[in-house]
């Protein structure tokens, strides 16, 4: 196992040329949220806006569109019909396969919700030959069924914490957590995915074998919202075309790295998810990003 490092993760960041435009750094779609877990969507958009990607689109329902729109103008929505639990409906299945197909990269599953509207949109999505992280109940709706990973052409990065690591390998969580680079390794070589397992000393594992630690982040993380944040900064590097693996190793250790900074500003009780942005920034500046 190799110790992920600040080199290697700026020497992996795309660079801007003077003369780019937002058409260069990719267009990402943002599949998340439902009534219960607006703020999912939110953050995972917050991320991905912070990390560069040229254009941000977040398909959802209207209330959950409603609650980051006045935040994130730079976003723009694709509405999508609700079912009466609060969750996004089936019935838009053609709306968003046909704005996910223009795109770059799909985030995948944040605040989703388990239901049956999610269910089939999730799966629609997962035949597409796009590139895509799948967090949260996008993984728990796949779990039991990793063929429909098998199966995908494009690159795709799962990023489990190890709870939705257990459900997907079907074991439990203490399993996961007494041999969790056996574990990780077994599960990208099985499904051909790159794995960003989260928790302390993060993993992130390749389908090849590769396998790196991360070092950064710590106990100010162990929120919710955290890892709605980290998979929108994944799928923005993602969208601009790094590798999979690259996209993980580059915002797993950015987001432990501004949680370090934002733990030391507000401390590890009282620091937010969006608090980290702050820190995010000052971060990729200071390093002439």
């Amino acid at each position: 196992m190799k110790e992920l490092t600040r080199s290697i993760v700026f020497s992996m960041l795309p660079r801007r040329a003077p003369d780019a435009h937002k058409g260069d750094f990719g267009k990402l779609l943002v599949f998340a949220g439902s009534s219960r877990y607006r703020g999912a969507a939110r953050l995972a958009v917050s991320g991905a806006l912070r990390c560069g990607a040229g254009i941000v689109t977040l398909a959802s329902t209207e209330r959950v569109i409603a609650a980051a729109a006045c935040d994130l103008p730079e976003t723009t929505f694709l509405p999508l019909p609700e079912d009466p639990d609060g969750s996004v409906s089936a019935a838009g299945l053609n709306l968003l396969l046909q704005a996910a197909s223009g795109c770059t990269a799909l985030a995948v599953g944040c605040g989703l919700t388990c239901s049956a509207g999610p269910d089939t949109l999730v799966r629609a999505l997962l035949e597409l030959p796009v590139p895509l992280v799948l967090d949260a109940d996008g993984l728990n709706l796949i779990a039991g069924k990793l063929e429909l990973l098998c199966r995908r052409t494009a690159p795709t990065l799962l990023t489990p914490h190890p709870g939705e690591m257990a459900r997907l390998c079907g074991c439990s969580t203490a399993e996961i957590q007494a041999a969790r680079e056996k574990h990780a390794l077994h599960l990208a070589r099985q499904t051909g995915c790159v794995l960003l397992l989260k928790g302390h000393g993060s993993l992130i594992a390749a389908p090849d074998g590769e396998c790196y630690r991360n070092p950064t982040g710590g106990p100010g993380l162990a929120r919710g919202g955290s890892g709605d944040l980290l998979t929108g900064m994944a799928a923005a590097f993602l969208a601009q075309g790094l590798p999979a693996l690259d996209a993980a190793l580059c915002a797993a250790w950015l987001h432990g790295a501004a949680a370090d900074a934002c733990a030391a500003r507000r401390g590890v009780l009282s620091m937010l998810p969006h608090d980290l942005l702050d820190d995010l920034c000052v971060l990729l500046a200071e390093n002439h990003f």
